[in-house]
């Protein structure tokens, strides 16, 4: 009986043991059970927040997207109280001695090319025509680095850099023929109205304009040796060269920009569609005779330049006589004035007379756009402080010597070119006779 009970005993607590094996399985199943439905709960309520908000960011994008849409890209903030504060606070000389020209010009030159720079985008608020033609002019004035003026007005680089290369070709494209162009004669009247000028102010019969070269300092452009080789000059850096043709009152009447620095002067004139034109008769019909030659109009150049009926240069022989050193001095002073007119475009304007760091086709459009602004200026009465002319010496208020001059204004020096017209050289004759008869008697 008693092992029946202990069996029975054992029997009967292990069934108990296994009931409460039993309970808190069902237990732990159940509180499982629970906190998986609390998850799977938790994350429903999460996925309809999402969801509605989701809803609400795209209502909200549909909205927008009826609107004017503008974005920016840029990092830093515009200064736009800069122009403001130019405009309104600036005085008449801090203006000029910033920008190098007056208010009145800046606003002349504004009505002319204001539609022109007019823009509009989407993507921001553009620059409107006076900032932009007022930047490009304080990067002439002051040759600052784009990086210097694009802190200064709080724009990238690249848009300053594209602000002056499309204000220059505004310039080029729309002024050119009104600002330039214009001064060169197209009649026999306005021929002599240039012969007179040029007689009265510089004291030499029968020219009406001078021609010259000057150097205009660039980067060395790509393209390698070859490249190296063309484009430098023999100052010993690398340039292109601007060359031009100025009347008596120091204005530009036309002009070429863009060949290689080691070029020569002959070559170039050579080069043009001027050339081509004077040499088929674009000169008017007029002659004043000396002695027994007839002399045309004439124009005035350096040693450099060959010898033609219209194209008057200096002796170069190695001996000269009295007549001939006399000669070679006056036509050295009607000459004179391409000399002033290079000293005032890189006085006023720093650009030609810095190295730049555009491309030679940039560096070419933005001398040309020079000369057309020095064009209006000097139209329009609005002349230079002294120190901003390179041919004067600012600590002296003196005219600077002539070799000096040239060599700060990097103007070119090519070796001499033969003579070979006998019929030009018989005009420069008589025009030597005639200016030393002047000289001996005192008569004109």
């Amino acid at each position: 009986m008693a092992d029946n009970n202990v069996v029975g005993g054992v029997n009967e607590n292990s069934v108990r043991f296994i009931h409460h094996l039993i309970r808190n399985s069902r237990r732990r199943r159940l509180m499982m059970q629970l906190t998986v439905h609390y998850l799977f709960a938790r994350r429903r309520r999460l996925l309809s927040v999402c969801l509605i908000s989701f809803l609400m960011l795209l209502s909200q994008r549909r909205v927008i997207t009826q609107l004017p849409r503008r974005r920016s890209c840029r990092r830093l903030l515009r200064n736009t109280g800069w122009w403001e504060n130019v405009w309104n606070n600036y005085s008449e000389a801090r203006f000029k001695k910033t920008f190098r020209i007056s208010r009145a010009t800046f606003r002349y030159i504004l009505d002319r090319i204001e539609p022109i720079l007019a823009r509009q985008t989407l993507t921001e608020d553009p620059f409107s025509p006076d900032e932009r033609l007022v930047i490009y002019l304080y990067r002439l004035g002051r040759g600052d680095y784009f990086y210097t003026i694009a802190e200064m007005v709080g724009r990238g680089v690249s848009t300053v850099s594209s602000i002056v290369e499309e204000v220059s070709q505004v310039l080029v494209n729309h002024l050119w023929n009104d600002c330039v162009s214009i001064h060169f004669p197209d009649s026999t009247e306005a021929f002599k109205e240039k012969i007179l000028d040029m007689e009265e102010l510089w004291q030499f019969p029968c020219c009406w304009a001078a021609i010259d070269g000057c150097h205009i300092p660039i980067k060395c452009p790509p393209g390698g040796l070859e490249s190296c080789k063309e484009f430098h000059n023999f100052k010993n850096f690398y340039s292109i060269i601007l060359m031009a043709m100025v009347d008596s009152k120091n204005r530009f009447v036309w002009g070429s920009c863009g060949f290689p620095g080691n070029s020569h002067d002959a070559i170039i004139f050579k080069s043009t569609n001027l050339w081509d034109a004077l040499q088929n008769g674009l000169l008017p019909n007029i002659a004043k005779v000396v002695g027994e030659v007839s002399i045309s109009s004439l124009i005035v150049g350096d040693s450099a330049f060959p010898l033609q009926l219209w194209l008057m240069k200096p002796y170069t022989n190695a001996t000269l006589s009295p007549k001939q050193s006399y000669f070679n001095y006056r036509l050295s002073r009607a000459r004179m004035v391409t000399e002033s007119a290079y000293g005032q475009l890189k006085g006023r304007w720093r650009v030609p007379f810095w190295k730049n760091e555009g491309n030679k086709e940039h560096v070419r459009t933005v001398t040309l756009a020079c000369m057309v602004l020095l064009n209006i200026c000097i139209e329009r009465g609005d002349s230079t402080a002294r120190k901003l002319d390179l041919s004067v010496d600012p600590s002296t208020q003196e005219k600077r010597d002539r070799e000096e001059i040239r060599k700060l204004l990097q103007m070119t020096d090519c070796r001499s070119s033969k003579d070979t017209s006998a019929e030009a050289v018989k005009v420069r004759d008589a025009l030597c006779e005639k200016l030393w008869v002047e000289k001996e008697t005192g008569k004109v």
